[in-house]
C-alpha cells in the first residue's frame, strides 16, 4: 500500500513538472506567432498607399450596370487601377467578416491577367444575377487573394532590402521578458595580468628586501612592510658604514697619533739592553722565551726581513747589530719621528705589539726608576711566573688600549650589520613569495564570512515510523 502511494506521488509530481513546463513552451510559440503577425505588417506598411488593405477600403457604390460584350462577362465592378496588382477590387469591408452584397448593385471589371478561377467566380458562362451566398464567397475569396498578393509583396521587399532590421522576435520577447543580463567569466588570459609570480618575488627580495612586496602590491599592508624592509635595509648600510667604517677609522687615527707622540722604540730598546746587560745574559733563553717571543714579528713589523740591521737574530741576541743602534738607539726619539726615518713595512704590526706588557718600557711616563731589576724577574727559576717588567702600570699605555679597544669594538660592529643584512634579505624573500602565493589565491577564492562555513542538512525518514533530523557542520 506504501509503495502504491509513493507511484501515486511521484506521477502527480511529474504531471506537474510537465505541465509548468509546458507553459512557457506555449508562451513562447505565441510569443514567435505575434512577431511574425508584426513583421509583415512593417514590411507592407512602405507599399500601403498602392496597395489598400482590405479592412480599410471604403465601399463605392456600383455604378448602372452596362451591356458587357459578347466575349467577355456582363458582371462589370468598377475598381481603382492598381500597378503592381494584377486584379484589385474595391469592395466594402470590416474587421468582422464582409455583409451579403446586392448582386444587382455590383458590376465587376476583370483584368485580362485575372486568376481564372477567380474569373469563373465572379461570371458565369452567361450573365447572370449572383445571389447573396454567391457574392459572400467571391468577396471572401477576393479578401484571400488579396492578403496572398500582399505577403508576396512583402517577402520581396524583405529578400532586396540593404539594411538588416532588428528582429521584431527579438524585440518582442524583450519588452515582454526585460533585459538579458550576462555574466562575464574572465579567462586565463585576463588573469594573467594580474598574476605574480611568487619565486620572481622572492628574488627580487632576495637582491633588494622589499621590492618583492612592491612587485605584489594590491594592498597598503603590503606596500608599507616592502617599505619597511627597505629602509632597515638602508639603516643597517649606513650603519655599517657610519660605525664599522667612518668610526672606526677615525679611532683608529687616533690612538695612532697617540702612540706617536707618546712612544718610542728607541726608549724601549734601551731599557731593554740594560736589563739583559745587568743579569740576563746569564739566562738569555729565559728572558727571550719570556720578553722576547714576539721579537722576529716586531722587527719584521718595521723591516719587512726581521734579520735586517741584525735587528733579530736567532743565535745570539743583541749580537753585531750596529746600524740597528745608530738607527734607533743611540738617540731615541718618538715613534712619528722614528717613522719618518725609516719606512716602516707594516705598522699596524708595530701598533698592536706596543700595547703588550713585553714593550711597555717604550711609553713615556715609565722613568728609569719605574723599571724593574733583574734579579726581580726570577729568571734562574723556569717554572716561575713572568713578572712584571715595570714596578707600576703605564697610564699612558692603558690609554692606549682602551682607544684600541675601541676601534676593534667598532671593526666587530660589522659583523652585526652584516648578519642584519642577510637575515633581513632572507626574511624578505619568504614573506614575499608568501604574499605573493597569497595574493594568486585571492584571484580565484572568495573570502567567506564565519557563517559561510556552516552548513545545515536535514532529512525524513519513513523506514521504521516517521523521523526527523537536522544536523550543523562547520567547514574549512
Amino acid at each position: 500500500m506504501r509503495k502504491f502511494a509513493y507511484s501515486i506521488i511521484a506521477c502527480v509530481a511529474s504531471i506537474f513538472v510537465a505541465q509548468s513546463f509546458a507553459q512557457p513552451r506555449d508562451l513562447f510559440a505565441e510569443f514567435e506567432a505575434e512577431a511574425e503577425a508584426a513583421q509583415s505588417s512593417a514590411a507592407v506598411a512602405p507599399s500601403s498607399a498602392s496597395v489598400p488593405s482590405s479592412s480599410s477600403v471604403a465601399a463605392k457604390p456600383a455604378p448602372a450596370a452596362k451591356p458587357a460584350p459578347a466575349s467577355s462577362s456582363s458582371v462589370k465592378v468598377s475598381s481603382s487601377s492598381v500597378a503592381p496588382v494584377s486584379s484589385s477590387v474595391e469592395v466594402s469591408s470590416s474587421s468582422e467578416a464582409p455583409a451579403p452584397v446586392d448582386s444587382a448593385a455590383v458590376v465587376a471589371e476583370v483584368p485580362a491577367d485575372a486568376d481564372s478561377a477567380f474569373v469563373d467566380t465572379l461570371a458565369g458562362d452567361s450573365v447572370r444575377e449572383m445571389t447573396p451566398e454567391e457574392a459572400y464567397a467571391a468577396e471572401m475569396k477576393r479578401h484571400n487573394e488579396e492578403n496572398r498578393i500582399r505577403d508576396s509583396l512583402a517577402m520581396a521587399a524583405v529578400s532586396s532590402s540593404s539594411t538588416d532590421a532588428p528582429s521584431s522576435s527579438s524585440m518582442s520577447r524583450r519588452e515582454l521578458l526585460g533585459p538579458v543580463k550576462v555574466s562575464k567569466v574572465n579567462g586565463i588570459d585576463e588573469m594573467k595580468g594580474r598574476y605574480k609570480s611568487p619565486r620572481k618575488a622572492l628574488f627580487m627580495s632576495l637582491v633588494i628586501p622589499g621590492s618583492g612586496q612592491m612587485y605584489v602590491g594590491g594592498s597598503n599592508f603590503t606596500y608599507v612592510r616592502g617599505g619597511v624592509y627597505l629602509a632597515l635595509e638602508a639603516a643597517l648600510w649606513g650603519s655599517w658604514y657610519y660605525f664599522s667604517v667612518n668610526k672606526y677609522n677615525k679611532q683608529v687615527d687616533k690612538y695612532k697619533k697617540y702612540a706617536k707622540e707618546h712612544y718610542s722604540i728607541g726608549r724601549y730598546e734601551q731599557r731593554m739592553r740594560s736589563l739583559y746587560n745587568a743579569d740576563a745574559v746569564n739566562y738569555e733563553s729565559e728572558f727571550r722565551r719570556r720578553y722576547l717571543g714576539s721579537r722576529e714579528t716586531f722587527c719584521e713589523g718595521i723591516f719587512g726581513v726581521a734579520t735586517t740591521d741584525r735587528c733579530y737574530d736567532r743565535d745570539k741576541l743583541y749580537s753585531g747589530d750596529v746600524e740597528y743602534v745608530n738607527t734607533f738607539v743611540k738617540s731615541p726619539k718618538s715613534l712619528g719621528d722614528e717613522m719618518e726615518k725609516v719606512d716602516f713595512d707594516n705598522a699596524s704590526e708595530v701598533y698592536q705589539l706596543i700595547s703588550d706588557d713585553a714593550y711597555v718600557l717604550g711609553w713615556e711616563d715609565i722613568g728609569d726608576e719605574d723599571v724593574a731589576v733583574a734579579t726581580s724577574l726570577a729568571l734562574d727559576d723556569p717554572n716561575h711566573a713572568t713578572e712584571s717588567l715595570v714596578k707600576s702600570e703605564s697610564d699612558y699605555q692603558k690609554k692606549y688600549r682602551s682607544m684600541r679597544n675601541k676601534a676593534n669594538d667598532y671593526a666587530d660592529m660589522q659583523a652585526w650589520f652584516f648578519g642584519g643584512l642577510i637575515l633581513n634579505h632572507i626574511i624578505s624573500a619568504v614573506d614575499a613569495a608568501f604574499t605573493a602565493n597569497s595574493h594568486n589565491k585571492a584571484l580565484y577564492e572568495e573570502d567567506l564570512s564565519w557563517y559561510d562555513h556552516l552548513h545545515f542538512d536535514s532529512g525524513v525518514s519513513f523506514a521504521n515510523g516517521f523521523g526527523f533530523n537536522v544536523q550543523a557542520s562547520w567547514g574549512f
